[in-house]
């Protein structure tokens, strides 16, 4: 209260007394946003490239190397400049809330039983990220005062910084199931005695589990009634704090919110006793209050089902494209080819993603480099937010429990060395303006002379920006040799008469053409290219020929 006080006036009004607690944490969350001094953002590319770190592994892993206890503080600037500088525009910092015992004690019981965890020791236990006994930075990370320093460390390196946002469900030891029970579900005696495994008691109030609609609960989580106004207001006041700390939120298993998605999970229960329940999708007034704290805030949305585009239409900047990556962990050409046809605007609001927390390890997953190569460069070359998990580009295989706070050496965690090598270059492809900020377009493909049909393994697209920079993709999506025609679509007659120069920015090989051979002159440009092979052609002009 102090710092606030001195803050407002700073900037030439008093703090009033008589303001309310919630008031007051709106104005502070504003003042972290306008604070004198802080370092200008740049805005967005069109496909922003994101990082995602696991917050208490790393900074377990520098405490051991330092022999001391470490914070958000220690965090080195070096490394978000190496962030910045390989092309990355936003840092997900991966579970940085408070948590408490019970998320502790069910972690090591993990430790004996989930494939992940087993063989480590007790220390090596930690509670989930996603039972959260409050929103203010974890006491061992430094608090809120450090991750506002962290916020404030990654914009002096032109880096946003997305966190945990968890909607469905607070941790079974928070504090509201003794001080506020009516913001979270409650069952009854029978709710226990039948269902054990969806229901927990406090004291003498029953409360249900988080859960989804197909599966049981989360033994670790609680359960928060949307059904009641009262609990609305709250996650909207802490989405408030966040956007004053932070410069997004990734939310979880955000598609739960969604007011038909409530009903058929919860159905009566929704309704508190003695007051009318919540009507309306939570999300839209949500985003409106914490964007009108910060302005820039963005909203990405974890989400299965289908529900991405009720999630746009909802208010949200991104949500994550889970068809493309079973389409990918398919190898399914055809079916990787639908999937792009949908509406370019649709498009721009995914997230494309191989692996994260949830999933298993790209290397895991795509056990050949090429395919996984293969994989990548589709998802991150398309339009949308391209998500990269901090060990992905390394080629680690091993997935972290979110119940531990360690990850085995790297020496241990890499079966195949030539994967780094190769995200190192698509990394720094992906800097290519065109790519970043430009507009994307399918190129049109077509059979070779003798009309082998291998061309329809094409993967091809290009993007080009209003100062007529072109960059040209060709995946083959298939374990057999494939060859074709490729070309741009006729909205670039630009090219035509224009000596064009074709860069690999993946094998650095460069080919010369006439412009007119990239619109369909002599069918087309010729593309033999082996199993699983990408090119990311950098097209650069030499004058007309």
């Amino acid at each position: 209260l102090n710092d606030l006080q001195h803050g407002c006036e700073s900037m030439g009004f008093p703090l009033l007394p008589a303001l309310s607690g919630g008031f007051l944490l709106i104005i502070a969350a504003m003042l972290q946003v306008i604070k004198p001094g802080a370092a200008a953002l740049a805005p967005l590319p069109r496909s922003p490239l994101l990082f995602q770190l696991n917050t208490k592994v790393l900074l377990g892993e520098m405490s051991k190397q330092q022999n001391r206890k470490v914070t958000l503080d220690d965090f080195p600037d070096e490394h978000l400049e190496k962030i910045k500088n390989e092309g990355y525009d936003i840092v997900y910092f991966l579970g940085v809330w408070q948590t408490g015992e019970f998320g502790m004690k069910k972690s090591i019981k993990l430790l004996d039983c989930e494939p992940c965890m087993k063989g480590l020791p007790r220390e090596a236990a930690s509670s989930s990220p996603f039972a959260i006994t409050d929103y203010s930075c974890h006491v061992d990370f430094g608090g809120d005062e450090a991750l506002g320093r962290l916020r404030d460390r990654c914009h002096g390196k032109g880096l946003r910084l997305l966190v945990d946002f968890v909607p469905n469900h607070m941790a079974v030891d928070h504090p509201w199931t003794k001080e506020r029970p009516e913001l979270i579900m409650q069952g009854s005696e029978n709710s226990l005695n039948r269902e054990p495994q969806n229901f927990f008691k406090v004291g003498d109030k029953v409360f249900a589990h988080g859960k989804d609609m197909y599966y049981d609960g989360w033994e670790d989580t609680a359960q928060i009634n949307y059904g009641n106004p009262a609990a609305r207001t709250e996650m909207e006041n802490i989405l408030k704090k966040i956007a004053g700390l932070c410069d997004g939120v990734r939310c979880d298993m955000a598609m739960l919110m969604c007011e038909d998605i409530l009903e058929k999970t919860w159905g009566g229960r929704l309704a508190p006793p003695g007051q009318p329940k919540a009507h309306g999708q939570f999300w839209p007034p949500a985003i409106k209050g914490a964007k009108g704290v910060n302005p820039g805030f963005l909203f990405v949305a974890e989400c299965y089902w289908d529900r991405e585009y009720d999630l746009h239409c909802q208010g949200f900047d991104f949500a994550y494209d889970k068809t493309l990556y079973d389409r990918l962990k398919e190898l399914d050409v055809g079916k990787v080819k639908g999937h792009l046809q949908a509406d370019r605007g649709y498009q721009m609001k995914l997230v494309r993603f191989l692996e994260n927390h949830d999933e298993e390890r790209a290397a895991d997953t795509w056990k050949d480099k090429m395919q996984n190569l293969a994989s990548a460069v589709i998802s991150f070359t398309i339009p949308g937010m391209h998500f990269i998990h901090d060990g992905q580009q390394e080629g680690r295989y091993k997935r972290i429990s979110m119940h531990v706070n360690c990850r085995d050496k790297i020496e241990n965690d890499v079966r195949d060395k030539g994967v780094a090598p190769l995200y190192t270059k698509l990394i720094k492809a992906l800097g290519d303006e065109a790519l970043r900020n430009g507009h994307w377009r399918h190129c049109w493909t077509s059979p070779s002379q003798d009309g082998n049909p291998s061309f329809e393994r094409f993967v091809a697209h290009c993007a080009y920006t209003d100062d007529q920079k072109l960059t040209i993709v060709v995946v083959n999506f298939c374990g057999h040799d494939s060859n074709g025609h490729v070309g741009v679509p006729k909205e670039m007659e630009w090219v035509r008469g224009r000596k064009c120069i074709l860069t690999d920015l993946l094998s650095d090989a460069v080919v010369c053409k006439d412009g007119g051979v990239l619109l369909g002159d002599h069918g087309g440009l010729w593309l033999s290219l082996k199993p699983w092979q990408s090119h990311i052609f950098q097209v650069t002009f030499g004058g007309k020929n």
